[in-house]
């Protein structure tokens, strides 16, 4: 094994142990904790983009077909991710 696939193939692996871990120790915040987390995202930013983030929430059905629904909630190392990474300069709205 050269050099070379050496170098990629520890990249790779800590790429994954980063994406695990990130996954493992992932914090979940409301609107509210995200906007205070990330000075450059406003309530009303969220209201109109909230859904190019990535984001969560628990729905349940109960017997009698009602439906409820829990807050939206956003993941706190993922977006952090995205941000270092460049990835929130190309987010794309995928609704008309």
């Amino acid at each position: 094994m050269d050099k070379e696939l050496q170098r990629t193939i520890a990249a790779e692996v800590r790429a994954a142990v980063i994406e695990t871990m990130a996954k493992m120790e992932e914090r979940w915040l409301t609107a509210d904790e995200l906007c205070k987390q990330f000075g450059m995202i406003s309530k009303e930013w969220l209201k109109e983009y909230g859904d190019t983030l990535p984001r969560q929430r628990v729905t349940v059905e109960h017997m009698d077909g009602t439906i409820r629904r829990t807050r939206w909630a956003y993941p706190l190392h993922e977006i952090n991710r995205m941000i270092l990474d460049g990835r929130v300069k190309h987010l794309k709205v995928l609704r008309n």
